[in-house]
């Protein structure tokens, strides 16, 4: 129920395609209550200027209740809605002005130089929105490289006229993550050289586990097999602010880096006093602790957090041990950027579609490790996929819900996605200590727009338009139906 928006939107542009205003007054379907107030609404409005340069921009919210189930955040949680309204828009005006949407979206981009960019909103956290420095234009021009943008626009005009066109869509999106306010880690070495990392997130999926793992190791110079990471555990670190928001590698992943960071320091002290020079000259690799340049002087782990108990440097510091717990706060949140681009085949027959390519770019900041990036964009891009094509819930004059099993709700098949091309930007962030940009529900904001394009692409000759999600087989049927009854 996420995704219960209608949108009246018109799009002011000069008559080479800049972009001079945007406009849109839009209800949003909360069901029975509010349990996040205005949350989701103000996420739409915060992302609805996306990754153009909109000079001028009015919205007007208003929040419904009805008698249906509530509604809670799911994947993207008011971003997709907002990158729906802008893409369509601007593939409607390239028609009108004879523009490529590839095009179009050049001209609107936000350039390196503006960064880092403002849009004169305020997130809801209550800061300015800012964007991190990245290069979109360059980012742009990668994804339409690697989906071979031109050679499909060929393919395109040779099924032009038959019983299965070919379409194109691309949809671009900025979103705004690693929302506040803080995130915790607490590390600790034990006498084997094994390092426990304790946050207080759980994972939903995500690979926390690997990834905060590989922080840790990478300060202390461990493997990250001997790191275990335990989530959400508040007998061990009892303040965290939950999964949510593409938020976790952003906050916790700084906090994991600065106490781990605190841990190594103290473990060079011990070393030093132990092999007799400075903690300066001190290297920590391969799960010891080892004198720069001379590779035979060097002391395992484990026996630096023994030695550690009874370390004079240490106590003087009032702590014993190879311990540390700190804290992350973000300024506010680090804007990533990302765009796609789909091409679908439709049977003007059945209504059915196809989706034929599918490429997926974008910038989360320093990856981590690229395959969990890689993942998240891939799972994304399937529930996006879902979205556009076949999932709604559906009820009764009553607010029963008629769409209640999954019989009847319509999850995508694994044989219905392509293959999923992903393009992993770095453009590291300013706003943390690791250049770290949000992942998580980034896959899922533009899927819904592009497939929106690309279908009513390949029917612009036929007159169908497509203003409405899910592009049901049925759906995309009847506004052929309809244009074949206008003539």
């Amino acid at each position: 129920p996420d995704r219960g928006q209608e949108h009246v939107a018109r799009l002011g542009l000069t008559r080479e395609g800049a972009i001079t205003a945007i406009e849109t007054s839009f209800t949003r379907d909360h069901g029975a209550y509010l349990p996040l107030g205005e949350v989701i609404p103000r996420n739409t409005i915060n992302h609805l200027p996306g990754p153009y340069r909109v000079p001028a921009l009015q919205t007007t919210a208003t929040n419904v209740v009805t008698h249906t189930v509530f509604c809670g955040a799911y994947r993207g949680s008011g971003r997709p809605e907002a990158a729906f309204v802008m893409e369509r828009l601007l593939d409607r005006a390239a028609r009108q002005l004879k523009l490529d949407p590839a095009e179009i979206r050049r001209r609107n981009l936000i350039r390196p130089h503006e960064m880092p960019y403002r849009t004169g909103l305020v997130y809801r956290d209550g800061t300015p929105v800012q964007y991190d420095p990245a290069d979109y234009p360059a980012a742009f021009e990668r994804l339409l490289e690697a989906f071979e943008y031109a050679t499909w626009r060929r393919r395109q005009a040779e099924a032009r006229y038959g019983a299965r066109p070919i379409g194109i869509g691309l949809a671009a999106y900025v979103q705004g993550t690693g929302v506040g306010p803080f995130e915790g880690a607490d590390v600790r070495v034990d006498g084997g050289g094994n390092v426990h990392v304790f946050i207080g997130v759980s994972s939903q999926g995500q690979a926390h586990e690997t990834t905060m793992a590989q922080i840790a190791a990478s300060e202390l110079g461990v493997d990250p097999e001997r790191v275990t990471v335990v989530a959400a555990d508040t007998a061990t670190l009892p303040f965290g602010n939950g999964t949510g928001g593409s938020r976790v590698a952003a906050n916790a992943g700084p906090a994991v880096a600065r106490s781990s960071r605190e841990v190594a320091a103290r473990a060079r002290r011990v070393a030093a006093e132990l092999l007799e020079c400075a903690p300066e000259d001190i290297v920590l690799a391969a799960g010891r602790a080892q004198v720069a340049g001379v590779p035979a002087r060097a002391v395992g782990l484990g026996d630096l957090a023994r030695a550690a108990l009874k370390s004079k440097s240490l106590a003087r510091e009032g702590t014993p041990g190879l311990q540390a717990c700190g804290y992350f706060a973000p300024e506010s949140v680090t804007f990533a950027f990302g765009a796609q681009c789909c091409a679908v085949e439709v049977d003007t027959e059945t209504g059915a579609v196809r989706l034929l390519r599918w490429v997926a770019a974008h910038d989360c900041g320093r990856p981590i490790n690229p395959m969990v990036v890689e993942g998240q964009l891939h799972g994304g891009v399937a529930q996006g996929i879902g979205t556009a094509l076949s999932e709604a819930l559906l009820f009764d004059p009553e607010g029963q819900l008629l769409s209640g099993s999954f019989m009847d709700y319509g999850l995508p098949f694994a044989a219905d996605l392509p293959p999923i091309e992903t393009l992993i930007l770095a453009y590291p962030s300013t706003r943390n200590d690791l250049g770290i940009k949000g992942v998580g529900e980034s896959g899922i904001i533009a899927p819904p727009a592009a497939l929106a394009n690309a279908v009513e692409d390949a029917l612009v000759d036929r007159g169908a338009e497509c203003s409405r999600i899910p592009l049901t087989a049925a759906r995309v049927w009847e506004a052929l139906r309809d244009t074949r009854r206008a003539g």
